[in-house]
């Protein structure tokens, strides 16, 4: 696969992450507090931090493209999980979110491709990470 259209396909995936982590790390958090403690969650504003810690450091991984595998079926699971969870009543929602996770299916199906951190294969200790 053209290993350009990977990292272009990657920044697309992993920039909006790296953003919206960004933001609930910051003080966005204010929006997500509320949709929380309405699901009923404990500790509803360190779990939103959670949630922004866990969209930038998964963004970061799809764009620098390490491990991008994992990091790829991740953030997978979480936008489906998001979808069906918190986007249930809003169908516009629900299929971008599903349509997000079958972007991050691809990208671990294919992998992150040359121009990526370790051009896609890594060595010595973190060959052995997933």
């Amino acid at each position: 696969m053209n290993d350009v259209a990977l990292l272009f396909a990657r920044l697309l995936l992993g920039v909006p992450f790296i953003v919206w982590g960004v933001m609930k790390l910051r003080g966005g958090d204010a929006k997500l507090v509320p949709v929380l403690v309405r699901m009923g969650m404990p500790d509803a504003k360190l779990l939103a931090h959670l949630v922004g810690l866990c969209e930038f450091v998964g963004g970061v991984g799809v764009v620098i493209g390490y491990p991008a595998r994992t990091v790829g079926v991740l953030l997978g699971l979480w936008c489906l999980v998001t979808a069906f969870v918190v986007q249930r009543k809003n169908t516009s929602e629900l299929l971008s979110h599903v349509t997000m996770a079958g972007g991050f299916f691809m990208l671990a199906t294919a992998g992150a491709g040359a121009l990526s951190l370790f051009h896609g294969a890594p060595t010595g200790v973190f060959a052995h990470l997933p």
